[in-house]
């Protein structure tokens, strides 16, 4: 499929605002989670049908029921999730769920342990504007990152409210077993604890199985806010289009506070989501592979440059290389790279403390572009020495 060898950089430059942007024209930016493709046609269909539906007056509170009756089908199907409409709600955006978990879960003083840490940036950030605190149980990167059980039992205080899981897992893409699954859930109902789980990247598995911890029991299934998206797999972010999944008493307070915060979730963004789930097998299909050529690419190109190491991701468009071997920080580093390489990574400290040393790129880009950023970033830390 040619979809994924070329992009446009005329209209990413012009349009991709985040990403090629703000770049200077030299600049090449493996950087913002946004894949560099054209989105599939399928989905500009969806959202065209509905605009001549005229779909302009208020919808239904948590959702058009035509998207919720596909959103359940594909929940029971792939992810043995036993949803129905009323356990389903539209919200605008994966990030929009992090700040939903800790703005219900969470009070001032009490503390949300993130595990696995590093993590995705918002997960701390909308911790702390709870005025809560956030704990960060690490991955082994010693060790095939391992999830530390032991280590996370010890993070568990009486302030302990959130256990907080990224699964596919944001910067390092490692998809968690089903055991450590089950020990999250074990440890959850030991403790009476709320557990969020965002799953925004299960469409982007590359190795392995990924199962959604809600399908493991019903009692995980009431106690767990879990969050999947459209925008990475499918390169539509600007609709800002999730959805958030959960059974029972948590789910009927969340949609009392969700109605009046945003009414509903736009729905043209519905639409592409259906769409989505309705026609986007194809594009999938045919994204993983090359998703996959792009991490092995960017892991032999990594491991040519002496004293950098890279764990190997299960899932996801990133790679997340150790780099502290140049003794420069993860910010020094990023800042290095754009100055003297003109590429634009993300600073591993950004995911907390466990990324420092760490830089995160983005793959999601045609070959030719990773080939010339790697050609400029191995030539750029070999002058460090």
């Amino acid at each position: 499929m040619d979809t994924f060898e070329t992009i446009e950089e005329g209209f990413l430059r012009h349009r991709a605002a985040l990403k090629w942007g703000r770049c200077a024209e030299d600049v090449i930016p493996l950087s913002v989670a946004d894949i560099d493709f054209q989105i599939p046609q399928k989905i500009k269909e969806g959202v065209l049908r509905a605009l001549e539906e005229d779909r302009t007056p208020y919808g239904a509170y948590s959702g058009d029921a035509d998207v919720l009756e596909v959103v359940c089908e594909k929940l029971n199907r792939v992810n043995r999730i036993p949803a129905t409409p009323e356990d389903v709600h539209m919200i605008p955006g994966t990030m929009f769920g992090i700040f939903l978990a800790c703005y219900y879960g969470l009070s001032p003083g009490e503390e949300a342990v993130i595990s696995p840490a590093p993590v995705y940036p918002p997960f701390i950030e909308n911790i702390k504007n709870a005025k809560a605190i956030p704990v960060f149980n690490p991955l082994d990167f010693s060790h095939d990152l391992r999830l530390d059980i032991d280590g996370l039992k010890r993070c568990i205080t009486p302030r302990t409210r959130l256990l907080m899981v990224c699964n596919p897992h944001n910067p390092t893409g490692r998809v968690l077993c089903r055991e450590e699954l089950e020990a999250l859930g074990r440890i959850a109902q030991e403790h009476d604890l709320l557990l969020f789980v965002d799953e925004l990247y299960e469409d982007m598995l590359l190795e392995g199985e990924h199962l959604s911890l809600a399908s493991l029991s019903p009692d995980l299934f009431e106690r767990t806010l879990t969050v999947f998206g459209f925008s990475k797999a499918f390169g539509i972010a600007g609709f800002r289009i999730a959805y958030l999944v959960n059974r029972g008493r948590h789910m009927r307070e969340l949609k009392r506070l969700l109605h009046a915060m945003i009414v509903h979730t736009d729905t043209l963004a519905q639409a592409a989501a259906k769409a989505a789930l309705l026609h986007g097998g194809p594009w999938l299909r045919a994204l993983r592979p090359h998703l996959k050529r792009a991490r092995d690419m960017a892991l032999d190109r990594l491991a040519r440059i002496p004293g950098v190491w890279c764990p190997r991701p299960q899932a996801t468009p990133f790679v997340f290389p150790n780099l502290a071997v140049f003794g420069m920080t993860s910010q020094q580093l990023t800042e290095y790279l754009e100055k003297e390489a003109r590429v634009i990574v993300e600073s591993g400290c950004d995911f907390g403390p466990h990324g420092e040393g760490h830089v995160r790129m983005n793959v999601a880009t045609a070959p030719s572009v990773l080939e010339k950023a790697f050609d400029r970033i191995e030539g750029a830390l070999k002058k460090l020495g």
